[in-house]
């Protein structure tokens, strides 16, 4: 798993990218990671690109992921828009766990009108 992050000043806003495959075990190392820059720089949004990811077709991996980022250290107060390059069932079920288990989480296709979410 490929993944990088940066803190944009401007917009007050982590940046991310991850490629290849998605699961849990995957979710904890980039949310580890995102977790230290949210400490590091206070911020409260997040703009992650998976248009390159591949998400697990385990119902039970998908379901685990909220838990273990939030294990890593990332609190359900931070606002997250998520850029896919197609909203698949997979990924909507990702949405809908997320949201469940009390995370600001949407899915996008369109970065542009994630950020306007994330800002509005």
């Amino acid at each position: 798993m490929n993944h990088e992050f940066r803190y944009d000043e401007v917009q007050d806003v982590i940046m991310g990218r991850v490629q290849g495959r998605l699961d849990a075990a995957v979710a904890k190392e980039v949310a580890t990671d995102l977790a230290r820059l949210v400490r590091e720089h206070g911020c409260r949004f997040l703009l992650m690109d998976l248009r390159g990811v591949q998400i697990t077709s385990s119902t039970l991996e998908i379901y685990m992921i909220p838990r273990v980022v939030k294990e890593a250290g990332v609190s359900s107060g931070i606002k997250r828009a998520l850029v896919v390059a197609e909203i698949t069932p997979d990924f909507d079920f990702l949405e809908t766990t997320s949201v469940n288990a009390g995370n600001l989480v949407k899915l996008f296709t369109d970065p542009e009108a994630a950020l306007v979410w994330l800002k509005g």
